[in-house]
């Protein structure tokens, strides 16, 4: 048997210092509406997602009966599954290209007859210690410099060479290798969830509601639709009507809020102008496309 929540009493509005609320089984679907979804049928792992189609295409049926929404992750996951992956992949490509350069100009001084492309530096360092390739192409007499060691160490450690095998363990690795210290390494993860270093294409959120940790990342370029049967106005609703693993309303965010995660997307989406002749090309189209309906050719 379920135990449903008594009704008698109809939830508060939030405080000043609150930026979510619980809502009514009965009240609409709404832009701002926190999702939750249990896909791997456990309550520790839960999915989360945040409506984003406006109140009025809602209420006027604008999106026939589709829901549009956003990813929702922890920021661990952010950091594991996005922007540490980016990082390394930026490392790599900046670097390499910087060590295959400086490599070239030691085979040169030591009179090796080809020089070293970037992909063929990265499949060595994925199979050779930075020792033997240093044997290999240097045959000056000198040490290789100690900067260009450093950065093939790097190297390896962002390509997981050396049993670092997940994304941060790579990024941790690479990091300490070139001298930063575990306060800096902090002090970058922390910017890069308050959007250091450009626009972000995220919004943080501290918590949500039905949740057990804090820190979330709703992925503005991760949007979604679903159809609006399949989402439940509850867990409670999801549980009676059978479907207790199907997305369901948590919460929503207060207007403050849910309005400066919808600018926030339509400034991302927005930013780039679309050349002349795309936009003449799209109006013709639409023109003909158009005329072709209506003679029914």
């Amino acid at each position: 048997m379920i135990d449903v929540p008594s009704a008698a009493a109809a939830p508060k509005g939030p405080r000043e210092d609150e930026y979510w609320s619980i809502v009514q089984d009965d009240r609409p679907y709404a832009q701002g509406d926190i999702l939750r979804k249990f896909s791997t049928g456990s309550a520790n792992d839960p999915e989360f997602g945040l409506i984003i189609t406006a109140d009025c295409d809602i209420a006027q049926a604008k999106a026939a009966d589709r829901l549009t929404f956003v990813e929702v992750v922890t920021t661990r996951t952010y950091l594991e599954r996005i922007w540490i992956p980016d990082q390394l992949q930026r490392f790599v490509k900046k670097q390499a290209t910087a060590a295959a350069q400086a490599l070239a100009g030691v085979m040169r001084r030591s009179e090796l007859p080809f020089e070293l492309r970037d992909d063929q530096l990265l499949e060595w360092l994925r199979h050779r210690s930075v020792e033997s390739i240093d044997k290999a192409v240097n045959r000056t007499g000198k040490a290789l410099d100690a900067k260009l060691v450093t950065n093939l160490n790097a190297l390896q450690c962002a390509l997981g060479v050396g049993g670092h095998v997940t994304p941060l363990a790579q990024w941790r690795a690479l990091r300490t290798t070139i001298g930063d210290s575990d306060e800096k390494q902090r002090a970058d993860l922390t910017s890069a969830l308050a959007g250091g270093g450009g626009f972000a294409d995220f919004f943080l959120l501290p918590e949500l509601p039905g949740a057990s940790g804090f820190g979330y990342v709703a992925l503005l370029r991760f949007i979604q639709t679903v159809h609006s049967h399949e989402v439940f106005a509850s867990e409670v609703d999801a549980r009676v009507q059978g479907h207790p693993d199907a997305l369901h309303r948590v919460g929503c965010l207060t207007d403050g809020i849910r309005f400066a995660v919808t600018q926030k997307l339509a400034f991302l989406f927005s930013r780039i102008g679309l050349p002349t002749h795309f936009e003449d090309a799209t109006k013709s189209a639409a023109a003909l496309a158009a005329e072709s309906l209506f003679t029914g050719a």
